[in-house]
């Protein structure tokens, strides 16, 4: 949708359907590189507590439950394997990707983190626990991501795609660092990075296309419903949106309509206007209706 928003936003441009796709493998680059900054959160603040334990030794003498504390989430062994991972430091290097945040954003995520509920059972679970030493990780990138703004704010600045792929980047850090857990040995085994051969993206690829090369027969249909609006007062995200699902309609058989529908609404719901929702929905619903009738869309 984002892709085809660029080509249909600078059309007095020629822009082509190649380079359509190379918006969308860059969204999917930016993807990958904020599932990637993510981990590299979870290593930095490992490497901030070394230090910061470091400082408070130098200044204050610890008592045995801060001594535990630091050096069990230390030892957790699902991060240190990122830590010293020589797979996890390549992908950063290829990727050109480095911390950018500062030691202060770090600093509040440990100090808040002692006073969580999830840290205190962390430090009374079994060491040999795997599940409990991933799943420690997985809730301090799920919580200060969405419930800490001084790291929303900076991953905002950061990525401009975090508020589009913060779910699906987190789900892939999630998966890994269960991966790494669930490891006979200290090892980290990342996401694949290609996406050529993946089924989604092939899919991504031959809808954009579709969309592009049916253009007009998809304008006429659209405007055959929608006859009493100008085309002014039609969104263009909108347009774009039901292009889509009657493109998915009419050459994508496998997939259900009301799947289509369902997805499509959710799109609009979340990028477009308070009204798109109810739009959308009925012009597609009446699409769909003409267009099994005339023998072209699968009905379930």
């Amino acid at each position: 949708m984002q892709a085809l928003y660029v080509y249909y936003n600078d059309r007095e441009d020629n822009l082509s359907a190649s380079k359509v796709l190379k918006v969308l493998d860059k969204n999917i680059d930016k993807l990958y590189e904020l599932y990637l900054y993510l981990l590299l959160m979870l290593k930095e603040l490992g490497d901030f507590m070394i230090h910061y334990d470091e400082e408070i030794k130098s200044r204050y003498i610890q008592n045995d439950r801060d001594v535990k504390s630091s050096l069990k989430f230390l030892n957790n062994p699902v991060l240190k394997a990122l830590q010293n991972s020589q797979e996890f430091e390549k992908a950063l290097k290829d990727n050109k990707i480095s911390w950018n945040g500062d030691s202060d954003i770090l600093r509040k995520i440990f100090l808040d983190l002692k006073n969580q509920e999830a840290y205190k059972d962390y430090l009374i679970a079994p060491e040999d626990n795997a599940g409990v030493n991933y799943e420690l990780l997985t809730f301090i990138l799920r919580h200060y991501t969405t419930n800490f703004p001084v790291v929303q704010q900076h991953l905002e600045e950061e990525y401009y795609n975090w508020l589009d792929d913060r779910k699906i980047a987190k789900q892939m850090a999630g998966k890994t660092l269960q991966t790494i857990a669930l490891a006979s040995e200290e090892k980290i085994s990342l996401m694949p990075q290609s996406h050529r051969e993946d089924e989604n993206y092939i899919f991504a690829q031959e809808l954009i296309k579709k969309t592009i090369a049916e253009d007009e027969s998809l304008e006429k249909i659209i405007r055959a419903k929608t006859e009493h609006w100008e085309q002014h007062q039609v969104a263009m995200i909108d347009m774009i949106i039901i292009k889509m699902a009657v493109c998915e309609f009419i050459y994508f058989p496998t997939i259900p309509p009301k799947v289509s529908i369902n997805e499509y609404i959710e799109l609009a719901k979340t990028y477009s206007t308070p009204q798109s929702k109810k739009f959308v929905n009925g012009v597609l619903d009446a699409i769909l209706k003409d267009l099994n009738k005339e023998g072209k869309a699968l009905t379930k």
